[in-house]
């Protein structure tokens, strides 16, 4: 067998050699600087207001800590209050007509059955909490990350934004239930800027709402007070059913040293009025006229059924068929 000759390669290498020895020779090309990101510090336990228009980049939905959107894996959404502002959503039914996923009183009528078969208005007796997610259930309400009943309806004036969480949530094992929570953000006084709004608005059903805020800078940085007032009446297409709310808002924010911060918030609500019967008319006197008409005396205890008295006595509590519940089953 032939050996190629080597004397081609080592002419080869010896040709490249002092261009491999001058590259290692020559100095390196000096790296440009990274420019330093910009970090913004936050509390871990408050999220300021820092959103811009309806963009909000932090929540504390997620962990019960201040974390960012992007890092989290729940379904998430922030209603920031200047998409409040430009939609005019004063309460939790108006912010889920807009929001995926969510139900309200405009979309969706929540009532149960007592144990008489009657129906149960939900959302006459209580919409704050007449709502579903995910077609599940009412979402669980929290103001600042503190569970509440949700019986006081939530106001623009007092909060600054609505986290939205979609489903179940082990990081607030204890708060959130398998439809979601709703966390709101707690408005407080601004410690930089004085500020003073007037707003009124009306509706096409009698509705009118006037509402005041005034935030005062006592020392810049450090002291600060705020207060509100609400004077709103809600009207329906039903009359005469309407609804008179009184609302007022009180809140101090002091910071004696750069990452401490004491604040103070009062609330007093007050409504009056009624609201209108959602749930549609049933039929009793059918079910009562086919069980043979029965009445009840309670002098004699005794039951009359198709024109004959019973010959024993019966109770309040084990009346028969047809007087026992309204549907006269």
């Amino acid at each position: 067998m032939k050996v190629p000759p080597a004397r081609p390669c080592l002419a080869l290498l010896a040709g490249l050699l002092p261009m491999i020895c001058a590259a290692a020779a020559a100095p390196a090309a000096p790296l440009s600087p990274t420019p330093p990101e910009e970090k913004i510090l936050l509390s871990p336990f408050e999220v300021r207001s820092e959103d811009r228009g309806y963009f909000a980049s932090n929540t504390m939905s997620g962990t019960r800590l201040n974390t960012k959107l992007e890092d989290l894996a729940s379904s998430i959404t922030v209603v920031t209050k200047e998409q409040m502002s430009d939609f005019a959503l004063l309460d939790l039914n108006d912010i889920f007509l807009y929001e995926a996923g969510t139900e309200g009183t405009g979309t969706f009528t929540d009532y149960s059955f007592d144990r008489n078969g009657a129906p149960v208005d939900n959302t006459q007796l209580d919409p704050a909490n007449a709502n579903r997610i995910r077609g599940v259930g009412p979402a669980n309400l929290s103001f600042g990350n503190y569970e509440t009943s949700g019986r006081v309806p939530m106001d623009p004036l007092s909060i600054d934004a609505v986290e939205i969480s979609r489903g179940p949530n082990a990081n607030v094992f204890g708060l959130g239930n398998a439809a979601g929570t709703v966390n709101l953000q707690p408005a407080n006084a601004n410690l930089r800027r004085s500020r003073s709004q007037l707003a009124t608005r009306a509706d096409s059903n009698s509705g009118h709402r006037t509402s005041l805020d005034l935030n005062r800078v006592l020392l810049p940085g450090v002291l600060a007070v705020r207060g509100s007032a609400v004077l709103q009446h809600d009207g329906f297409s039903r009359k005469p059913s309407g609804t008179d709310t009184r609302r007022f808002n009180g809140m101090v924010r002091y910071q004696p040293f750069k990452y401490t911060t004491l604040s103070a918030a009062f609330t007093s609500y007050r409504l009056e009025g009624n609201r209108p019967n959602t749930t549609t008319p049933r039929d009793a006197v059918t079910g009562w006229r086919n069980a043979g008409s029965p009445t009840w005396n309670p002098l004699t205890s005794r039951v009359t059924i198709n024109g004959v008295t019973s010959a024993g006595t019966y109770g309040i509590s084990a009346l028969p068929q047809g007087l026992a519940n309204a549907a006269g089953t």
